[in-house]
């Protein structure tokens, strides 16, 4: 089986679903897995303007634990009061448009197009203040953008990968 098909047989089975873009790995845990991915912006000729995705099950199940607890009002909270924390998240945003720029200058794509997917910030989010989802910021933290909220998000997690006696992604694999 050639491994870029393998890898995204393993991400479909992570997420639950075919994932039918195009992607790299941007972090894998320490049993190799892959925990998130920078995905193509582009996909069937549509923008898809979220670049980086949680796919670990742990990971995505700890920060479902910590969005139930109501973190993401909190951190919008957060931005309204502290300025320093609010700039820091918009340049978060900033650094992934330029990201997103970076990628797209080597694609021939119509302005519609490369406008759509740079005008939208983390995650394609219109409205710059808001968080909408932990899962986005911490994949676009650990996929290397300075996050806050991402950074955050992953100091709270305790336990961010398997037990070696219990490797969900190989259960996963195993059980196909």
């Amino acid at each position: 089986m050639e491994s870029l098909s393998f890898e995204k047989k393993i991400v479909s089975l992570q997420l639950g679903r075919d994932l039918k873009n195009d992607f790299t790995t941007a972090m894998r845990c320490t049993w190799g897995y892959p925990q998130v991915i920078k995905s193509s912006l582009v996909s069937d000729g549509r923008p898809f303007p979220t670049l980086f995705w949680l796919t670990c099950p742990l990971l995505r199940r700890e920060v479902s634990l910590l969005e139930s607890q109501g973190l993401i009002s909190y951190f919008e909270d957060i931005m309204e009061r502290d300025r320093d924390f609010a700039e820091a998240y918009s340049l978060a945003h900033n650094e992934t448009r330029l990201l997103k720029q970076s990628i797209l200058e080597e694609l021939q794509l119509s302005e519609w197009l490369e406008t759509a997917l740079i005008e939208r910030g983390i995650g394609g989010l219109k409205d710059r203040r808001k968080v909408k989802c932990l899962h986005l910021q911490l994949a676009n933290f650990l996929g290397g953008i300075s996050n806050p909220v991402g950074r955050e998000v992953w100091k709270r997690i305790e336990r961010r990968e398997c037990l070696g006696e219990k490797i969900i992604c190989e259960e996963l694999v195993h059980d196909v």
